[in-house]
């Protein structure tokens, strides 16, 4: 898998995990945003969520890890979150 197929597959599906979800909007970082990634690496993702609740987010990771295969690292875009953790992510971010 690459980024290629992850960016597809996430816009294929953005209407489903809107409604299933409630994502707003779903982005790759990370390794394979990079085009970096090794066998072993998760598929980083930042995730803003209409009504972020725990059982929206581990329903959306498990959802997201059955349909893709590999294991997920799902980061809520949310007041709080590091502005400079989002500056060094938002270099690579590739937004389905």
């Amino acid at each position: 898998m690459e980024r290629i197929d992850i960016i597809g597959f996430l816009r294929n599906e953005k209407e489903d995990l809107k409604k299933r979800f409630g994502v707003i909007s779903i982005g790759l970082f990370g390794s394979f945003a990079k085009g970096n990634e090794q066998h072993e690496s998760d598929i980083d993702l930042l995730v803003e969520l209409s009504e972020p609740s725990f059982d929206s987010l581990a329903g959306l990771q498990l959802h997201l890890e059955k349909k893709l295969g590999k294991s997920v690292d799902l980061v809520r875009k949310r007041k709080g979150l590091s502005d400079r953790f989002l500056k060094r992510i938002e270099r690579d971010i590739q937004y389905a």
